[in-house]
């Protein structure tokens, strides 16, 4: 059986989908499984066996121009927005299954509920409710990424915790930045308590880094020396992680690693603290005298006060509470 799955984006979300993933394999164990998706996609999961070839996604045309010429069993769009639809209705299928929305509830602006796990498996119609009654009766839904790459740490040798640490965001999110100066003085602390700290990022990041190398020598940087498979086999072996909200922490969770995340602009529903993720996981939020909060602006239109309430102090408890 040849199958096709569509999912592009985002990084949090592509980690979420594990479970889905691992469940389609397990039920179409010999088949062919495809995933149309970015390269963050690739990254997270070309060290797992959940699918046997990648095509990257760049446009809708380009998209349409790489499939035009294969034939698939299943399609199953868990994307479910426009550019996905369009693709998908060139495609040459027997079968498709919307995780959410079809391209005419789209269009219309419906609602629609998205499927579980369990009805996407279903929609399918090739297997059994026997085997799909036995696979969710003894298979917990928990977000676990894939580890299998030899870790960028272990030739490092310290009986030190190891805490990894992101000061950045996306370049989109300025007010999800908890700041250079809360980050360098959060750094000083934890040297003192006898962490090893490891920064991770991307270029974006670089500058932070630089400036924290020159003040923390002893601190290790993989700031823009890991693609995301490296990134997530290296948090895999952390202790804890510490950023702000954004992909890092959600790929942090999905490994196991303990997690602390800083909440300014967004709203602390989106932690991982309330997905099934393993490991423990902590957040901080602007204290309730900032009423702004969560203002979704992703660039704050005064000066950071929701960030600013969040103190140094606030992250060592937390940190605490997290290596207790």
């Amino acid at each position: 059986m040849n199958i096709l799955i569509i999912r592009f984006s985002s990084l949090g979300d592509l980690v979420t989908l594990e479970p889905t993933f691992r469940a389609i394999r397990y039920f179409y164990e010999d088949s062919k499984i495809s995933f149309l998706t970015t390269g963050i996609g690739k990254g997270l999961y070309q060290d797992s066996n959940y699918f046997d070839e990648y095509i990257l996604h760049k446009s809708v045309f380009s998209s349409i121009q790489k499939l035009k010429n294969n034939k698939y069993d299943i399609v199953i769009n868990l994307q479910c927005n426009k550019p996905s639809h369009y693709i998908n209705f060139f495609l040459k299928k027997d079968l498709v299954v919307n995780k959410s929305y079809s391209f005419k509830d789209k269009l219309l602006g419906l609602k629609v509920k998205s499927k579980t796990i369990r009805e996407i498996i279903e929609a399918t119609k090739s297997i059994s409710l026997n085997k799909i009654d036995k696979y969710f009766d003894e298979v917990q839904e928990l977000i676990k990424l894939p580890v299998r790459q030899k870790s960028l740490l272990e030739n490092l040798t310290s009986d030190k915790k190891y805490i990894a640490i992101s000061t950045g965001t996306s370049e989109r999110w300025l007010s999800k930045k908890w700041g250079i100066d809360n980050y360098s003085s959060l750094i000083s602390k934890l040297i003192e308590n006898n962490f090893q700290i490891i920064l991770v990022g991307s270029a974006l990041e670089l500058e932070d880094s630089e400036i924290l190398l020159k003040k923390y020598p002893q601190i290790i940087s993989f700031v823009n020396k890991t693609d995301l498979t490296e990134l997530k086999n290296l948090l895999a072996n952390v202790d804890i992680f510490i950023g702000n909200d954004s992909g890092p922490a959600h790929i942090a969770a999905g490994v196991g690693t303990n997690t602390l995340t800083i909440f300014g602009s967004t709203d602390i529903k989106h932690c991982v603290k309330f997905m099934p993720y393993t490991g423990s996981h902590e957040y901080l939020k602007p204290n309730e005298e900032i009423k702004c909060h969560p203002c979704y602006k992703t660039k704050c239109p005064t000066n950071m006060e929701c960030m600013q309430s969040i103190k140094v102090e606030n992250i060592l408890e937390k940190v605490r509470i997290i290596n207790d």
